[in-house]
This record gives structure tokens, C-alpha cells and sequence, in this order.
């Protein structure tokens, strides 16, 4: 089963969103951040640590973007090589012709 689009990338949106307001919280006043240490909790925390987590959550957004449009961050770590056969070395060299399952003429056989 396959993730649909519009869902990793409507999830990458919240989790940039998520991202910024922590950002927002540590570019807060002085006064608030008094208040808000008086709470418990994702408020208490300090400034540095509310940008911090910002970051890595903004990093985490762009992470899904990149992926909802084709990155894979392992690369070929996992599954078997693949090689691409050569133009003459190709299996389908000389298959007969490809039945049209019609009343067309088939084209002659080469010799």
C-alpha cells in the first residue's frame, strides 16, 4: 500500500507549521517569558531550546516534502543492484513480432 501524496505533504505542513510557531516562542519578550515559566510544560522551556526544536522540526518538514517528490535519503542501502542491460544485449532482440490480436496482417518474419 501506498501513501497518497496530498497526505505526507499536508503532514510536512503541519510539522513546518508546528516548526515556526516553536521558533515564534523563542523570539518571545522578556515579560512573557517570565509568564511562561511560571507554567509547566512546552512553556517553561527555555528560548534557545524553542528555536532548537523549531529547527529540527522545520528539517523534519522539508525531510517529508523531499520524499512525498521521489528523495530517498538511504539511497541503494537497501534492495538488490540493478543493472541496465545494453541496447544489443537486451532480451527482447529477436522476439517475433507482437501479435496485434486483430484482423491487421502480421508484417513477414525477417530471415
Amino acid at each position: 500500500m501506498r501513501v497518497p501524496v496530498w497526505l505526507t505533504l499536508g503532514v510536512a505542513l503541519l510539522v513546518c507549521v508546528f516548526g515556526l510557531y516553536r521558533m515564534r516562542l523563542a523570539f518571545r519578550s522578556d515579560e512573557e517569558d517570565e509568564r511562561a515559566r511560571a507554567r509547566k510544560g512546552l512553556y517553561a522551556m527555555g528560548r534557545r531550546t524553542h528555536f532548537l526544536i523549531g529547527v529540527v522540526y522545520l528539517l523534519l518538514g522539508s525531510a517529508l516534502v523531499a520524499t512525498s517528490f521521489g528523495w530517498n535519503p538511504f539511497g541503494n542501502l537497501f534492495g538488490p543492484k540493478t543493472e541496465i542491460p545494453a541496447k544489443d544485449a537486451a532480451p527482447t532482440k529477436d522476439a517475433p513480432p507482437a501479435k496485434t490480436g486483430g484482423s491487421e496482417p502480421q508484417p513477414p518474419p525477417k530471415q
